[in-house]
This record gives C-alpha cells, sequence and structure tokens, in this order.
C-alpha cells in the first residue's frame, strides 16, 4: 500500500467494510440464501468445468484431458477452466460448485471496489467518501454486475482498476519504485492470465497504455521528468515476467489455439460479432426498471452518477487524472460499437483484437472511466462545500448533463426507427424504455431537481454535507432498483443443479468404463412431465423469471447439455466452447454428420442436426446412445407413433426392425408419406409372412398379422414406384387397445420419459481392431475418403500421415479373424488396452488424437497415428500385446519449468526493491 494508505489505515478499514456491506446488499439473494445462479454460461459452462476441476483438485492431480466432451479434448490447456488461479482453489475444496461461484463473484466484487478506491484515492486526489462512491459505483454499476454469468471475466476484470493503481506509485526517477511497479504489474497480469479470459487481460494492457498516454499529455502532469517513457517500459517488463509466471498455463494453451478451429485468428465478421448497436445506447448506458438486456451491452449508472460523472469531467483541465479518466471511458464507449465504428473494422484485422469477439467487452474501460469521475465529481461537490463557494459553478455540467440525457432518452423512442440501417441482432432485439423505466428516469431527474432547489432556498438551510450525501444516497437508491432485473436477481433454486433428471440416472446405470458416448438431439421446446408438480412447489418461493430458469436448467439436464457430461461423468459426442475449443480436426470430422454446408464453431451439434445422422458415424464414434425429445411424435386414434427414426426408402427397398421387444400384438401400424408395398414378419415359432399393407387414411397404414403371436424379426418394404418415408411403426395388440412402438434399423428405445433414449445396437467399442488401413496427407482428405460411398469404419482406418517406411503392410489374409481389443483401465490421462490378434492389425481408441499422447506396446515406445482424422491408432503385431496410451504433453512439462524461472526471477526482484533505497536514482 502506499503511505498515505498506511497513514489513513483506519479510513481504509471503514470504506473496505462499507464497500463489502454494499456488495452483500446488493447481491443478498447470493449471499444470504442457498439459491444458486442456473442459466447462461453459469451453468452449461462454468459449473461443469469447475465441478471438474474441483474434483481433481481434491484428488491431488492436476486434470490435463478431459475424456467427456468433443470425443477427449485438452482440459488444462483451455485456459477458461481457470485451474492454477489461486483463488479458486480454497471455495472449490471448501464449497460445492454453485456456491464456490457465488463466493468467487462476491469476493471479486470487493476486489474490484477496493481497487478503484486505490485508484481514486492515488490519481484523482479522492478523500475517501469519494473514492468509496467511485469504488461501489464500478463494482456495482451495471456492466461488471450484468457480466457475473460469465465468472472467469468477473475475476479479470476485479483487477482492472489495481493495474491503474500501481502505475499511480512510479512516475519516473526512483528504481526501486520502478521495480516495485514492475511487480505489482507482472502480478496483477499473472492473476488475470491465470484466471483464464485472456481477452480481459488484453483489454486491461490496452486500458494501461491509454491512460499512460493521457497522463502524460494532460495539461498539468503531477511530476516532471518521463514518466511516460519509465511508465512504459516498466509495462512491457511485466508483460513479459508475466508471461514466464504463467507459462505453465500458456504453453498448453498456445498449443491448443494452434489447433483451434480458430487457429490463425478470427475472420472479420467473427471479430465483429456482438458490437453494441447504438439503437441499443439508451438501454446500455441509462438504468431500467424491470427490464433486461442482453448482458453484453449493459453498462448503466444512475442519472445522479451520470451527473456527477459530467461534473468530474469538467475538471480535465484541472485535475491530474481527470483527462485519463475521461480518455479511457470514451475510447472504452467508441471501441464497444464494433462493427458501427469504422475505426475497428481496421482493429480487427491486427493482432490481438483479430484473437477476439464481442467488442460490447470494451465498455470495461467505459465502466471505470465515468466511476472514477464519478467520483471526482462528488469530490468537487466537497471542495465546493468547504470553500462555501456555492454550487452554481457546476451549472454548466450539469446543463450538459441534462441535454445529454434527454438526448439520450429520446433516442430510446427514435432509435426504433433506424432499426433496418442498424440492426440489433437476435440476442438483443430493440425494445423502448417501457413506462415504469420512463417513470424511473423522471422520478431520479425530479428528485435532482428537488434537491437542487432546497439547496438554494433560503427557508429550507438545508446543510451542503447533508445535500451532497442526500445526491450519493438517491444515485444508490436508484442503481439497487435498476439492478434488481439483472440475472443475480434472478436466482433460482439449487435443486436446478443438484438433483438428478431420469435420463442422466439411466444412463450412469449402465456403469460402463469407459462410458459409452450418446448424442442429444432434443431441442428445448418439450414440456417436462413434473412442471406442474415444479410450479405447485415453488410457485409461493420464487419468482416467475426464476421459475423459468428453474424449468430450462432441468430441461437442459433431461438432455443432457453440453457440457453437463463433465458433471456426471458421461461422454457426449459433442460439447460446448466459445473459446479455443473445439479442435479444428474435430470440426472437420463433424462435417460427415452435419448437413451439407454447416460447421460447428462452438461445437454444439443438436441445434444443426435435424435428424438421427448416418448410423456408420454414431458407430464409429462409440455412440451407444441417442437422446430426444418427443415433440415431433403423433398420437392417432389412441396409439402413440415415434417419428423420431425417419428413413427415406427407395422404390423397392426395405428397412429391418433391429429390436423388436416381446409383445403379443394382431397387428403392425405405419406412419408413411406413401403406402409401403409389403410387410415380412417371422414370429417366435419360427413362421414367416409377408403381409400386405392396408390404408387406414391420413397416412396411416397397417399389417394385421396371420396370427396374433410376438414377433422376432419385422422388415418394411418401400413404395413399389417411388421413394418414400416411413416415419414410425407401432405394434398394437386391438384386442385390448395396447401398443408398443418400433424404432427402425439398429434401435431400440430403453427410456421413455420428458425424452427418449434409444440404445444403438450397432456400435463400436471404444477401442476396436481393423485389418486395413490407408494413408492420406491431411484431415480433409481423410474426411473425402471416409465420406465416399462404401467406406467402412469398422474394417478400414485412414490414416492422417506420409506412410512410414518401417510399418508392415495389412495382412495379406483379410480371412483371418481381425482379433479383440480389451479396455482393462481408462483414466483421463492414462488408458491400458488389452489385444489379441492372429495377424497384423491396427488398434483404433476412438478418442481425440493430441499432441502430447504417448503409447506403448509391451512396455516399447510406439508412435499414434491419426486416424480416420481424429482418432488415435497404433500398429499392433499378431499375438496378445498390452498397449498404453499416456498423456504427458511437452507444454506443459516445459511450462513447469518456465514458470519456476519466472517465479524466481519475481522473488529477486522483490527482494530488489526491498534492499534498494529510494535515493538510489535512475
Amino acid at each position: 500500500m502506499h503511505k498515505a494508505i498506511h497513514r489513513e489505515k483506519p479510513t481504509f478499514l471503514l470504506a473496505l467494510l462499507l464497500l463489502a456491506t454494499a456488495v452483500l446488499l446488493f447481491f443478498h439473494k447470493m449471499a444470504f440464501s442457498n439459491l444458486i445462479l442456473a442459466r447462461g454460461d453459469t451453468f452449461l459452462y462454468f459449473y461443469p468445468y469447475w465441478q471438474a476441476a474441483a474434483d481433481a483438485l481434491r484428488e491431488g492431480r492436476v486434470p490435463l484431458w478431459n475424456p467427456a466432451i468433443f470425443m477427449g479434448a485438452p482440459f488444462l490447456a483451455n485456459s477458461q477452466a481457470g485451474y492454477f488461479y489461486p483463488l479458486n482453489w480454497p471455495v472449490w475444496l471448501l464449497l460445492p460448485t454453485p456456491y464456490a461461484a457465488s463466493a468467487s463473484i462476491l469476493l471479486h466484487l470487493i476486489i474490484a471496489g477496493v481497487g478503484a478506491f486505490l485508484a481514486g484515492r492515488s490519481w484523482l486526489g479522492l478523500e475517501a467518501p469519494a473514492a468509496l462512491l467511485a469504488a461501489l459505483a464500478f463494482a456495482l454499476g451495471g456492466y461488471l454486475t450484468a457480466q457475473v454469468e460469465h465468472i472467469n471475466q468477473v475475476q479479470g476484470l476485479a483487477w482492472l482498476p489495481w493495474f491503474l493503481w500501481v502505475m499511480s506509485g512510479f512516475s519516473g526517477g526512483e528504481r526501486r519504485a520502478w521495480l516495485r511497479t514492475v511487480v505489482g504489474l507482472a502480478l496483477l497480469f499473472t492473476m488475470q492470465l491465470f484466471a483464464g479470459h485472456t481477452q480481459t487481460t488484453f483489454i486491461s494492457g490496452v486500458a494501461v497504455l491509454v491512460w499512460v498516454t493521457a497522463v502524460a499529455l494532460a495539461p498539468h502532469p503531477r511530476k516532471a521528468g518521463r514518466p511516460w517513457l519509465a511508465r512504459l517500459s516498466a509495462l512491457a517488463v511485466a508483460v513479459g515476467l508475466a508471461l514466464l509466471v504463467t507459462a505453465v498455463q500458456l504453453l498448453p494453451t498456445l498449443e491448443l489455439a494452434g489447433l483451434s478451429s480458430r487457429e490463425g485468428g478470427l475472420a472479420v465478421n467473427e471479430v465483429l460479432s456482438f458490437s453494441l448497436p447504438p439503437t441499443l445506447l439508451t438501454r446500455a448506458l441509462l438504468p431500467a426498471y424491470g427490464q433486461s438486456l442482453f448482458s453484453e451491452y449493459v453498462a448503466f449508472l444512475p442519472l445522479t452518477f451520470l451527473a456527477l460523472t459530467f461534473v468530474g469531467a469538467w475538471a480535465w483541465r484541472e485535475r491530474p487524472g481527470a483527462l485519463a479518466a475521461l480518455v479511457l471511458a470514451a475510447t472504452g464507449l467508441l471501441l464497444a460499437l464494433g462493427a458501427f465504428n469504422p475505426l475497428y473494422w481496421l482493429l480487427a484485422r491486427l493482432p490481438g483484437f483479430d484473437l477476439f469477439r464481442a467488442p460490447a467487452r470494451w465498455l470495461a474501460l467505459y465502466a471505470l472511466g465515468v466511476a472514477l469521475l464519478a467520483g471526482l465529481g462528488w469530490q468537487l461537490l466537497v471542495e465546493a462545500q468547504r470553500r462555501q463557494t456555492g454550487f452554481t459553478q457546476f451549472k454548466r455540467p450539469l446543463l450538459a448533463f441534462l441535454v445529454t440525457a434527454a438526448a439520450l432518452m429520446a433516442w430510446g423512442w427514435a432509435a426504433g426507427l433506424f432499426g433496418g440501417l442498424l440492426p440489433t441482432g437476435a440476442e438483443a432485439p430493440f425494445e423502448a424504455p417501457s413506462a415504469v423505466t420512463a417513470a424511473g428516469w423522471i422520478t431520479e431527474l425530479l428528485l435532482l431537481a428537488l434537491l437542487w432547489l432546497l439547496l438554494k432556498r433560503e427557508r429550507v438551510q438545508l446543510e451542503p454535507r447533508l445535500w451532497i450525501a442526500a445526491v450519493a444516497l438517491l444515485g444508490f437508491a436508484a442503481l439497487f432498483l435498476a439492478s434488481r432485473s439483472l440475472p443475480y436477481n434472478q436466482l433460482t433454486t439449487p435443486e436446478a443443479y443438484f438433483d438428478l433428471r431420469p435420463s442422466t440416472t439411466r444412463l450412469l446405470a449402465a456403469g460402463a468404463a469407459p462410458p459409452d458416448r450418446f448424442l442429444s438431439l432434443s431441442n428445448l421446446f418439450f414440456d417436462p412431465g413434473d412442471q406442474a408438480e415444479i410450479d405447485s412447489i415453488y410457485a409461493d418461493q420464487l419468482s416467475e423469471q426464476a421459475q423459468y430458469d428453474y424449468t430450462i436448467a432441468i430441461k437442459q439436464k433431461e438432455i443432457i447439455a453440453p457440457n453437463l457430461p463433465m458433471v456426471y461423468g458421461l461422454a457426449a459426442v459433442d460439447g460446448f466452447d466459445g473459446g479455443i475449443l473445439p479442435l479444428q480436426t474435430y470440426s472437420q470430422q463433424m462435417e460427415l454428420l452435419l448437413p451439407p454446408g454447416m460447421q460447428t464453431m462452438d461445437g454444439r451439434l443438436r441445434e444443426q442436426l435435424q435428424a438421427v445422422p448416418d448410423e456408420r458415424w454414431l458407430d464409429l464414434y462409440n455412440t451407444r446412445y441417442i437422446i430426444t425429445d418427443k415433440v415431433g411424435d403423433e398420437w392417432h386414434d389412441g396409439v402413440f407413433y415415434d417419428r423420431q427414426h425417419t428413413v427415406t426408402l427407395q422404390a423397392g427397398g426395405e428397412v429391418t426392425v433391429g429390436y423388436v421387444p416381446s409383445f403379443a400384438a394382431t397387428e403392425l401400424r405405419i406412419l408413411a408419406s406413401g403406402k409401403p408395398a409389403q410387410v415380412a414378419v417371422t414370429n417366435e415359432a419360427g413362421k414367416t409372412a409377408a403381409i400386405e399393407t392396408q390404408d387406414l387414411g391420413d397416412g396411416l397404414y397397417r399389417a394385421v398379422l396371420p396370427e396374433p403371436g410376438t414377433l422376432v424379426a419385422i422388415s418394411v418394404e418401400g413404395c413399389k414406384e417411388v421413394s418414400c418415408d416411413l416415419q414410425a411403426l407401432t405394434l398394437v395388440d386391438t384386442r385390448d387397445e395396447s401398443f408398443v412402438t418400433l424404432s427402425p434399423g439398429n434401435y431400440r428405445q430403453i427410456h421413455s420419459g420428458d425424452v427418449k433414449i434409444y440404445e444403438n445396437l450397432d456400435v463400436l467399442p471404444r477401442a476396436f481392431l481393423v485389418g486395413e488401413w490407408e494413408w492420406v496427407d491431411d484431415v480433409p482428405a481423410a474426411v473425402a475418403v471416409m465420406g465416399a460411398e462404401g467406406f467402412d469404419g469398422r474394417e478400414t482406418a485412414v490414416l492422417v500421415a506420409p506412410e512410414e517406411a518401417n510399418l508392415p503392410a495389412p495382412t495379406a489374409d483379410s480371412g483371418a479373424a481381425v482379433g479383440t481389443a480389451v479396455i482393462n483401465r481408462y483414466e483421463a490421462e492414462e488408458v491400458r488396452i488389452r489385444t489379441n490378434s492372429a495377424r497384423n492389425t491396427m488398434l483404433v481408441l476412438s478418442d481425440t488424437a493430441y499432441p502430447g499422447w504417448q503409447a506403448t506396446v509391451d512396455g516399447v515406445a510406439s508412435p499414434i497415428y491419426v486416424a480416420d482424422g481424429l482418432f488415435r491408432a497404433v500398429f499392433v503385431p499378431a499375438g496378445g500385446h498390452e498397449v498404453e496410451f499416456r498423456f504427458v504433453p511437452q507444454s506443459y512439462g516445459v511450462g513447469r519449468w518456465i514458470t519456476a524461472v519466472g517465479l524466481l526471477l519475481t522473488t529477486l526482484a522483490v527482494a530488489g526493491s526491498l534492499a534498494w533505497r529510494s535515493q538510489n536514482r535512475w
């Protein structure tokens, strides 16, 4: 701390207490109830990653690999998990995941406020009350609190004002102060990089550059000399030191980034996505009451604080730091416009800027700048009261505020006229301010005007100090009321996370190791069967929004949406990530599943798949289970028709039913787009029959069995002359009107509740042997070979690499049995497989191949090949062998050593700053 803070330690502690009290007041639901956040990225992204990371931490291991999503992907290398962030460990160890997230949010809001308090004290010369106002405006303002669903972003932004405070301790001259500044900045960058939101670190670096430059250009710099260059040198050295300290995280992350779908930077249109539309400026910058906005666009402060901001900004010529805060706020607002700012089209092509989307996140600079200026405005009022000069000197900035506020308010309605020219995007459609919001604005302005009039009326004799306090209280009251519609006030019951849903229980009951994968195709349009019970239980306990969030959460759990498999120890084909996952090889491989021309940037498949994909890919990907909803199914005359497995049959083609349940039926009902030619059946006595179908109307057909009984085989022949869609099959016993649905192809339904689960009867095990292989040059070539008609992944592996000269060719005698592969041990970073074959084979493990995976065959190192564009493969000679895969990434190993060096240098720098005395000059 600075000497001033030491001298005023009681004042600082009181301010800290008040700050913490205010945070707890605003977040009282999160702090003092058992309710949790259960929406958006918090629920689907951070909870799963935090759960997996906490489990690993409790087990005393570093989670290097994640087998639960994307058919295997790096865990640690995905920096957003924040495994090495030191403030994550206590909450992970002490609290269940949702409450760990809540505790972290509260802690980092306090950290953010303390940083703003210190920055205001050091740069703007604010006294404790004014600095506290700035701290609360930043920590509890719309921008930071709207980001609570992005936990690592809040963690990184909490350190943003601390950069300014650290920079204030050095103005050029003292070597000791320079070194202390280097260490302080390095530690802050380290904390942000370990928190895992790299974009926040980039934004912070730009913020420091903007601030230092603005301070250097200020009319009245604080000290003579060349502090600008000295501060820049300190910043550069600090960045280098932080990169060394965080190498254990950065090197794996950089390796992953080079193999990511985003390798080489984002396309310009991606960089510009989630730009703040000008038509939403009113809703973004002014408080709203009872209205919500897409969280990336929220950065409001109450009108009272904005008025103080204008007062503070008006002093930019006289007050050191005021110009810097003003430039910081303006820079943040202009950059947040993104695609609507011509300059950003150029920036989007520059290194650094081209790595991140969502320009709206530059609002963080605006939020910090206006908060500091609001604190300065308060300070100027206090000083005017002390000098007894009156407040008429603030008429001009207040008039400018009123004009700006009136223009913004009017724009809130007028902007709708420009919707065609300035589109807002589906995430935040244009919505004019509501009557309640308008009433809130008018009420706050009228109260401000009333306070002003009371101050000037001699009869009232309102003490200026009381007037200033009343202004602050009015601002905080408005901020509190406006924040009630933010996500952190829409908490829901903890059962949204902790309770198991029937579909999850069904998959967990399989108990396989490794668990066979599943693919979820369901959307969220279905209604939970227990919705009425939920409503009756929580109607008096939760708000309407909280009940809605709970319903959405249990739907997400019912379909085990990405990345929830990480919570339950299950394994999915896809996943969800908005950063440097999925891998490029994964995205290329998914072209086999997705409709032509479609790609998945964030990894999710269910939104883009309209039907069950080709079963040969599901077989190859070890996809044993398919989860779907019942939205498309139909009832006809009391009989249910499962339309999930629609099959298009060419004229004369046929489809068989892979699993026929034991059910005594009298007829087979068929839902189809045309009349099937005939149905062939075999009963349990071995009798076969070919039955002509009868048209029942409305696309329904039936085949009456020769005699009631249980069938063991069913096949349906398509229309005679044209292709037709076979949509559903149902066995019916007309004697008692009972029925059972069938699944065309090699599937059987194993669960029917809110959703359905089908088992793929032909699925390949996770590890299997093939007797044939061929070589291609790259993954796109492998995908092309696999997509060709007639390719069979059960027999042939497509290897991505130049052919190895020392690798034996496939055994000529293809008639010999391929052999068996049995997984004896399956852990995240270690897999052991026992193989046995009479001929040379290729062992394929349908887990993602990635640098760092090593293999041995009977203890002897063996190369790993990329099979079928994505998977790991090892050549196995004839006979019985023990194959072991271990994940030992070199990037992590080297990173640990570099981090050790960085920590040593940091320790030496701290020791040096303590040893050098202040008289040691440059």
